[in-house]
């Protein structure tokens, strides 16, 4: 029996954590029936990864943050290389990105530092600090840096996708035509050459 004079035991946040993934889980497979939907496009999946790969490079290489703790580990390191790996690796939507992509990926990051400036949070000690005298000239600095970093790494994922994309057309099985027989007593124009399709469709081809 709980004690009023206590005060109230909280939940541990690993618990919580748990809990809210696998309601999500449960809650994603009613509602797909178990199957899997890709997006057409990759864009947002593009945009995820350019954002926290930034969060990755920013945290260890400008703030020289540490990954001592394990939530530190997770969200400045497994988390961005999990991300990129699925960009990559995982489905075959890849083949739809678009040459402007990258242009448009700067949303994501552009959105988060305009809410770090205005909210102030407090966080990564004096980085970006608005209290500063000389912060006018280093969010300049720092944007012009920073729209070029995002573009950049835009469009070295997007070469790695068009990358894939060839190296998985180059090794898929090509459609091949192939003679139709010609019957004692049939025209000619009857006999036309049948188009021999292989089960898996090429990726990238609409039909």
């Amino acid at each position: 029996m709980h004690n009023s004079a206590l005060p109230p035991q909280r939940v541990p946040a690993g618990v919580l954590a748990g809990v809210t993934l696998w309601r999500l889980a449960v809650a994603t497979c009613a509602f797909t029936g178990g199957r899997t939907h890709e997006p057409r496009s990759p864009w947002l999946r593009g945009a995820t990864s350019v954002l926290l790969l930034l969060v990755c490079v920013t945290f260890l290489g400008v703030i020289e943050g540490g990954l001592d703790d394990t939530w530190s580990l997770f969200e400045h390191l497994v988390t961005p290389l999990v991300v990129l790996v699925d960009l990559v690796a995982v489905g075959r939507s890849q083949a739809n990105v678009r040459w402007w992509h990258p242009l448009t990926w700067v949303v994501f990051p552009a959105a988060y530092l305009v809410y770090f400036i205005a909210a102030d949070p407090g966080l990564y000690g004096s980085f970006l600090d608005p209290d500063a005298a000389d912060f006018v000239g280093v969010v300049a600095a720092f944007l012009a840096a920073f729209l070029a970093a995002v573009v950049a790494a835009g469009y070295v994922l997007y070469a790695v996708l068009k990358l894939k994309t060839a190296i998985a057309h180059a090794a898929s099985p090509q459609t091949q035509w192939q003679p139709a027989q010609q019957w004692p007593g049939q025209p000619a124009q009857w006999a036309q050459p049948r188009q021999l399709q292989y089960p898996y469709p090429q990726q990238g081809r609409r039909p």
